[in-house]
């Protein structure tokens, strides 16, 4: 017995604790698997978000304004990462935390579609769900910046753009099979009365591959970090990002972006299902032409990041998303068939491009000292923005009047889609006029 536990937690160190150098060979292993996991991630990412998500809340008796501002609430969890990054950055392995976290989340998102079989009574699911869901994300967002450190940590600035675009092509890629396969699952227990068992099916395929997500972040190696003369506390957290005035400009352009995404962005699946009343497996469809296009796009905008820059692929890829959620104004049951297909194949090259500026230009602004602290930092307040974004859509969209244009009649969710064009054209301009000036 005494040999058995030695040997666990000989294994257990060994897994999350070891000190001992990583060779080459470690290191490309460790960017392959972490090719793996974001596969997985995004898989977990997809069945619990978007229209599953709005249409599992719907199913549980949830308005449109409640669904909105629940699929909204991670958005809000990003503040979370104010407080995370003091831990995060005082820890010299971060490793386990990372991983373990990690499968919490995922583990929480998974549960939730079983609450029906356990809680009774409308109120009493759409609370429970609403728990398990924000204490999910509550420990995905805590982890979030250091699990990106950790990837660029194991790519030393060679080729990012391009493994970041490669990285999500495969993430993509996989997500779209697993959303058309669990789409038509749905659709056919949603055709014979049992929407319900149809979750239940989803939230049994997110599990297995949770585990198969903490394996690969197991399975990871982490490099090295530097020991710490001095301990980071919450003071430098909430003053060092604000106090630089490279990294202000950041702050200010992701709170912008956050307003101009979220105050339309829950509203996208829920006006799908609720909407337009489309089958799952429509919406997957459709949402495979939309991947494949990011695919194709995610590699080209990373290595046209590599030739020209983060803020080029910014500023081009939130102006062709803008154009698209303007043009959702327009999208009814009579246009549907032909526009909808034509917005998502744009809309996939356009997401091909933002993931991956997005993720990468808030680490190029940060100082490579404490950039874990800034780039909480701005995922934070952005967060935060983000979230009363969606709390103002949530009530344009209970104020907002039907607008008549000649023969057109656009409902105040299209409204509110226009809107959120508009504003990214703005998020276009602030590019130009502020972080492109003395860059």
């Amino acid at each position: 017995m005494a040999y058995l536990t030695a040997t666990i937690r000989k294994h257990f160190t060994d897994t999350y604790f070891s000190r001992r150098p990583l060779s080459e060979a470690d290191y490309s292993r460790s960017r392959n698997l972490f090719i793996l996991e974001g596969v997985c991630a995004n898989g977990i990412f997809t069945l619990t978000s978007g229209a599953f998500l709005s249409g599992y809340v719907a199913s549980l008796g949830a308005d449109e304004s409640l669904n909105g501002i629940i699929g909204s609430i991670p958005t809000l969890l990003c503040a979370t990462q104010l407080f995370s990054s003091v831990v995060i950055e005082n820890l010299k392995q971060k490793k386990f935390l990372i991983a373990i976290m990690a499968l919490i989340h995922r583990l929480l998102l998974a549960g939730m579609f079983f609450i029906p079989f356990f809680v009774q009574g409308i109120a009493a699911r759409i609370t429970a769900m609403i728990i398990m869901f924000s204490v999910s994300h509550f420990c995905g967002t805590f982890i979030g910046t250091g699990a990106g450190n950790w990837i660029l940590q194991l790519l030393a600035n060679n080729n990012v753009g391009s493994y970041l675009g490669k990285k999500d092509a495969y993430a993509l890629g996989a997500a779209t099979l697993i959303s058309l396969v669990m789409g038509k699952v749905l659709d056919n227990y949603r055709s014979s009365g049992a929407e319900l068992f149809g979750f239940a099916v989803i939230g049994i395929a997110a599990l297995a591959i949770a585990f198969t997500n903490f394996y690969c972040l197991s399975s990871i190696k982490e490099p090295a970090s530097e020991i710490r003369r001095e301990k980071v506390n919450l003071k430098d957290v909430l003053t060092k990002p604000l106090a630089h005035k490279g990294f202000r400009k950041i702050i200010l352009f992701y709170v912008f972006w956050n307003l101009a995404l979220q105050i339309a962005g829950p509203f996208f699946s829920i006006y799908m299902v609720t909407g337009l009343k489309l089958d799952y497996f429509y919406i997957t469809t459709v949402g495979l032409l939309s991947s494949a296009a990011r695919v194709g796009a995610a590699i080209i905008w990373g290595q046209m990041a590599d030739k020209k820059s983060w803020l080029w692929v910014t500023k081009a890829s939130i102006a062709l998303l803008g154009v698209i959620h303007f043009c959702w104004f327009f999208l009814t049951q009579e246009s549907y068939v032909v526009l909808m297909p034509v917005l998502q194949v744009f809309s996939g090259i356009a997401w091909g491009g933002i993931a991956i500026a997005m993720f990468n230009i808030q680490y190029a602004f940060a100082p490579l000292e404490n950039r874990v602290i800034y780039v909480s930092a701005n995922t934070s307040y952005a967060g935060i923005c983000g979230f009363a974004a969606s709390l103002c859509g949530a009530l344009l969209l209970k104020l907002l009047p039907d607008m008549a244009i000649g023969g057109f009649t656009g409902t105040g969710m299209q409204m509110l889609f226009a809107i959120s064009g508009i504003l990214m054209i703005g998020c276009v301009l602030f590019i130009r006029i502020v972080l492109e000036k003395n860059r």
